[in-house]
C-alpha cells in the first residue's frame, strides 16, 4: 500500500513483477506455467482493464471502484460474472461442442468396452455395466 501511494501513477509494470515473479510466480516452478501466467497479468493488470468499464472478459466490465470495498467486489464478482463458456476463454463457441463429443464418445467407448468384457464368470448377467447401460438408454430421446 505505501509502495502505491508513494507513487503518482500507478507503477503497473512493477506490481505485475511483484506478482508475477515475487509474490506467485515465486511458487511456480514450472517456465511454462511462469510464463502463462506473466501473460495473465500483462493482459489483466492494465489501466484501461483494472479502471472502470474496462473488459476483464467479454461481458465482464470491471465495476466502478469509487467507494467499493473488498467484500463489494466478491458481490459484483458472483453476480456480474457470465456463464463459464469458450468465449471467456478466447475460444471458439464451437471448441465446447468438440469437447463435449470427445468426452461423450469416450465415456461411451469406455461403457461399451466394459459390457463386452463382463459376459461369462459368475452367472450374472454383467451386473451394474448391463444396469448402467439400461439406465442411460432409458434417459435418452426415443430418436437417439
Amino acid at each position: 500500500k505505501s509502495y502505491l501511494n508513494d507513487n503518482e501513477v500507478v507503477p503497473w509494470k512493477d506490481l505485475r513483477y511483484i506478482f508475477g515473479e515475487i509474490m506467485y510466480g515465486g511458487h511456480i516452478t514450472d517456465f511454462w506455467d511462469r510464463y502463462v501466467d506473466n501473460k495473465y497479468l500483462e493482459v489483466l493488470m492494465q489501466p484501461d482493464v483494472v479502471m472502470s468499464g474496462g473488459q476483464f472478459a467479454p461481458g465482464f466490465a470491471s465495476p466502478d471502484p469509487a467507494g467499493k470495498k473488498f467484500a463489494d467486489y466478491i458481490s459484483y464478482t458472483k453476480e456480474q460474472l457470465p456463464p463459464e463458456a469458450p468465449p471467456l476463454y478466447g475460444l471458439h463457441p464451437n471448441s465446447e461442442i468438440a469437447y463435449l463429443m470427445n468426452a461423450t464418445s469416450s465415456l461411451f467407448s469406455t461403457i461399451l468396452r466394459l459390457s463386452a468384457g463382463s459376459g461369462g464368470g459368475g452367472g450374472g448377467d454383467g451386473g451394474g455395466v448391463h444396469a448402467t447401460i439400461e439406465d442411460i438408454l432409458a434417459r435418452l430421446p426415443a430418436t437417439f
